[in-house]
């Protein structure tokens, strides 16, 4: 399904727009449609350069303002995917493109998710006020739903909490949605234009101990007490970790492929992904950092031969 929905975006600027439209605004409702939306631009910019790439993005702007506008009176959404998706995707699209370097363009996704951490906290006074006033309603109105068994001060509490970590999630989310676009870009580009490219790219995806090394360190500063000046700085720990738990899958798909191991392995592995996702998600960040000294891949190749 997803060759023939990128078949048909190559057709032009105006048919591959209409798929990110539509899939934007599917997302809406499901928000994964917006990684194919995101796919979509990736493939586009990756194929056709940058400034083919910024003119579906503005058609794409255009279609989504006419339609939310027509049929919800928010025209604000159109520019909420232009900042938060549609325009870090094709950055990180310029980027691969420009490199050759599916580990640069990666490493370009997580500084723009760093971006968003400190601007916030450049901009915003009291990141953790401001996202608890802003959780508050929607945890009132989730608390009073039967079957909800926290009482409001254990409540209050929770989202006390989630305020404090808001900023980190919503920037690995971020980041999140510009990789896995990038990676279904970039998987899209290889089937149509040049078969089994993207699985041997994937699996050498290496991107280095600099940035091993400021990861390890914010999870030294997130794991000590040292005071809430580094705050900032924790709430960073998860977007690193996410570029790194993409570089612990590479090195699963690496080794299942040395080992010649069942494809059970990869399905096993993407399963404990979806439901146990943060704990899976460093695991696989730690093997990703652990690989930049230990080289688990070239292990797996010489002990197959």
């Amino acid at each position: 399904m997803l060759r023939t929905i990128a078949v048909f975006s190559m057709k032009g600027a105006l048919y591959a727009a209409g798929i990110i439209a539509l899939f934007s605004l599917a997302a809406l409702v499901l928000p994964p449609f917006n990684y194919i939306a995101s796919g979509i631009i990736a493939l586009y910019t990756l194929r056709m350069g940058p400034k083919d790439g910024m003119k579906v993005i503005g058609l794409t702007t255009v279609m989504v303002t006419l339609v939310t506008v027509l049929f919800s009176d928010k025209a604000f959404i159109s520019a909420v995917f232009l900042l938060s998706s549609w325009l870090p995707v094709l950055v990180a699209s310029l980027v691969l493109g420009y490199t050759r370097s599916l580990a640069a363009s990666l490493l370009a996704a997580g500084g723009m998710g760093i971006l968003f951490v400190v601007g916030t906290y450049l901009f915003v006074p009291d990141p953790a006020l401001w996202w608890r006033e802003l959780m508050t309603p929607f945890w009132d109105v989730v608390s009073q739903q039967a079957g909800w068994k926290l009482d409001p001060k254990e409540t209050q509490a929770m989202v006390v909490v989630l305020s404090t970590m808001m900023t980190g999630l919503v920037a690995a989310s971020l980041t999140i949605n510009m990789v896995v676009g990038l990676l279904i870009g970039r998987a899209l580009q290889a089937r149509l234009y040049n078969p089994g490219g993207f699985a041997g790219e994937f699996q050498q995806l290496r991107l280095g101990k600099p940035a091993a090394i400021l990861t390890i360190g914010l999870m030294v500063i997130t794991i000590l007490p040292l005071g809430s000046e580094l705050t900032f700085l924790r709430e960073c720990l998860p977007v690193v970790l996410a570029i790194f738990a993409l570089q612990g899958l590479s090195v699963v798909h690496a080794i299942v492929k040395n080992q010649q191991k069942s494809a059970f392995w990869l399905v096993a592995i993407y399963a404990l992904l979806i439901m146990i996702l943060p704990q899976m998600a460093v695991i696989l960040a730690v093997i990703g950092i652990l690989e930049q000294w230990f080289n688990f891949r070239h292990r797996s190749l010489n002990d197959a031969s």
